[in-house]
């Protein structure tokens, strides 16, 4: 083979080489199953400026300690990134509807099965943040309870 075919595959190989590393993640529970596809700004929602996005978190309150709540990621559940935001913009929105609920214990059997009887009530906290200006989001803006539920509710099992 002349040299100049051997030089053209060997940078081909190397292209297709390093695509693939990047096209397959390290860490797919950091990315999700997606990466490096979905999140590009070319699949992206657009947001104009009057646009808003609702940032959702759960809290946990421990068992005998009321007052002593902690925010819980979704990496402390072991779900993907965008499960646990989801289901609590789901609570968020209309906390005694039939999806809620659904989600409600979906959220209490996951915190139970991580955490086994260490909390006892979970709640939905949101904050709408407004598209206005790209460069600040308000992210000190106050988060509001949206809803508040037991863990270990038997009765709707």
């Amino acid at each position: 083979m002349p040299l100049p075919k051997v030089v053209a595959t060997a940078a081909i190989i190397g292209i297709l080489g390093a695509q693939s590393a990047i096209g397959s993640p390290a860490f797919p529970s950091r990315y999700g199953w997606n990466w490096p596809f979905l999140p590009y700004p070319m699949y992206a929602a657009a947001h104009a400026r009057t646009d808003s996005l609702v940032v959702a978190e759960l809290r946990v309150s421990e068992c005998g300690r009321a007052m002593a709540t902690t925010v819980m990621p979704p990496e402390s559940l072991g779900t993907p990134l965008y499960q646990l935001p989801n289901l609590m913009i789901a609570i968020a929105r209309a906390p005694g509807s039939d999806a809620a609920r659904d989600a409600m214990r979906k959220v209490s059997r996951a915190v139970d099965a991580e955490f086994p009887g260490r909390y006892c009530s979970a709640s939905a906290w949101v904050r709408t943040v407004f598209v206005a200006d790209t460069a600040t989001y308000a992210l000190d803006a106050p988060m509001h309870r949206a809803a508040e539920w037991p863990i270990h509710d038997r009765g709707t099992e």
